[in-house]
């Protein structure tokens, strides 16, 4: 995806020497990235210095004023979230009467019903949407999801239940893979409801697949290894032709986990034959893995590795480390796994589950611990039996090398802060936008050697956006997991070094 802080600067640069048309456009991508960024209080200060809300015919900056009410109204509750509604409604409505676009219009129409307006403007302004939308003949499948996605919505602000499923049916015909719209059309017509107390169970129909999580224990395969424990053939039909039952009866179409022999192949083997996504992290270099994770448990297993590995969306390696999985550096990548697949679910507007194959031994390490973290969260979670007895663990248990660290810099004071843990951190870098909504910082939590976070570790505040907290991928994914309900976290791309940085907001 384009990195937000990447248009912000481009948008920025480009307004040097452009004419005065160019310059509207590259201040309205500029303002854009810093609301996708999270940095809304400095995109509301540029928007008006700016004067993008004198600007008039062109929907797209008439309608950003309407977007960060929108977003503030997202952002609060009671009636300051009425009223942000309100004068959401005010700028999309300006923006329709002079463009005519039904994007401004649908919206202006939404934000009237929740900000409280009367409800016979809410259905005229509905009504006007359904008898402009234009012809579908000739139009891109992607334009006709949009307007047919727009119809809806509007039988829905009219009441129309059986009309609202009927075009929204046909919007999700003509683009069926883009889950990303379908879930942001959900998210809206939720976003009704919830103003209305109902309940539009019928919406669940149409959500995109579910994301989940998997763990579960290693195990050789009977005739192909010797002085580890296996399982039969049959035994490993059965458990595979129940990952599959699962994953087809849980709608379950995208997976994040680690790839070792046993268990994780075969959940990793079941969501690709279900046409679904795999995505794999592990805990250290490929080749360490392959040394202590797949190969001794039998040379099929390698097999079937490197063919997951080839057809996997994604591969995220721990490469600091080349030695065996140590119980911190396995903790550190199912954290990550964990949060990628509740951030997946968040994108979606749909529920992360858990899949673990396991004994349901208690312990510290290992499937357990995975199976206590994600316990923790009180999302969804499913264990299909380990048939067999349990292969020795691949990792040290305990004596590890690596603690987790945490680090805030800050362009304040310029300076560097350690913290005991990583929601002091948080709770500091929020303290400091709030009082200066343009500062800059960056946000470190991670797994250091023997302590002492070293400095090309240091996520730069000066690559964050003003007013933006940019944090590693481990500390999204440790607050995804841990402090969800808090906090948003938004993928902003890679740094120089290639590392994946995120962007923090509170959740109102």
């Amino acid at each position: 995806m384009q990195n937000p802080l990447a248009t912000y600067e481009a948008a920025l640069a480009a307004m040097t020497g452009a004419d005065d048309r160019q310059v509207l456009e590259h201040q309205h991508k500029a303002v854009l990235a810093l609301t996708r960024a999270g940095s809304l209080d400095f995109a509301l200060a540029e928007y008006n210095r700016y004067g993008l809300g004198e600007i008039r015919h062109h929907e797209d900056i008439m309608g950003l004023g309407g977007r960060l009410y929108k977003d503030l109204y997202l952002s609060h509750s009671g009636e300051a979230a009425k009223e942000f509604a309100r004068l959401s409604a005010e700028k999309y409505e300006e923006a329709y009467k002079d463009t005519g676009g039904y994007y401004s219009g649908i919206n202006a129409a939404t934000m009237s019903i929740l900000g409280g307006i009367p409800k016979e403007i809410v259905e005229m302004r509905a009504k006007r949407i359904l008898e402009g939308l234009p012809a579908i003949a000739d139009q891109p499948d992607e334009e006709i999801y949009f307007m047919e996605a727009t119809r809806a919505e509007a039988y829905i602000l009219l009441g129309d239940m059986v009309m609202a499923q009927l075009a929204l049916r046909r919007a999700l015909d003509y683009d069926p893979l883009n889950y990303t719209a379908h879930a942001s059309t959900l998210k809206q017509f939720r976003m009704i409801a919830r103003s209305q107390d109902e309940d539009w169970t019928w919406l669940s129909e149409f959500d995109p697949p579910r994301s989940m999580h998997f763990a579960g224990h290693i195990f050789g395969q009977e005739g192909d290894v010797k002085g580890v424990p296996v399982l039969s053939k049959a035994a490993e039909q059965t458990l595979a032709e129940d990952i599959s039952n699962f994953i087809q009866e849980n709608d379950v179409g995208f997976a994040y986990g680690a790839l070792a022999a046993g268990a994780d192949i075969l959940v990793a083997e079941s969501i690709l034959e279900e046409g679904g996504e795999l995505h794999v992290v592990l805990p250290v270099s490929k080749k360490a893995f392959i040394e202590s994770s797949v190969k001794p448990f039998g040379g099929s297993w390698l097999r079937r590795f490197n063919k997951c590995m080839k057809r996997a969306s994604s591969i995220n390696i721990f490469t600091l480390q080349n030695g065996s999985p140590d119980a911190m550096l396995r903790q550190r990548s199912s954290l990550i796994a964990m949060g990628d697949a509740i951030r997946k679910a968040e994108e979606l507007s749909v529920e992360a589950v858990q899949l673990l194959i396991w004994d349901k031994a208690k312990g510290e390490y290992g499937t357990a611990k995975d199976a206590s973290t994600w316990g923790a969260t009180d999302r969804p979670q499913f264990v299909l039996p380990y048939p067999g007895k349990r292969a020795a663990r691949p990792h040290k248990d305990a004596g590890s090398d690596f603690r987790f660290e945490t680090m805030l810099t800050n362009s304040a004071d310029d300076g560097i802060q350690i913290f005991d843990n990583l929601g002091e951190a948080v709770m500091a870098a929020l303290d400091a936008r709030q009082s200066q909504n343009d500062v800059r910082q960056g946000l470190l939590f991670e797994l250091t050697r023997n302590g002492g976070l070293k400095p090309e570790f240091i996520i730069d505040h000066n690559m964050a956006l003003p007013g933006g907290i940019h944090v590693s991928e481990l500390a999204a994914n440790y607050l995804a997991v841990h402090q969800g309900e808090d906090f948003q976290l938004n993928y902003m791309g890679l740094d120089p070094e290639k590392r994946r940085i995120f962007a923090l907001r509170e959740r109102g």
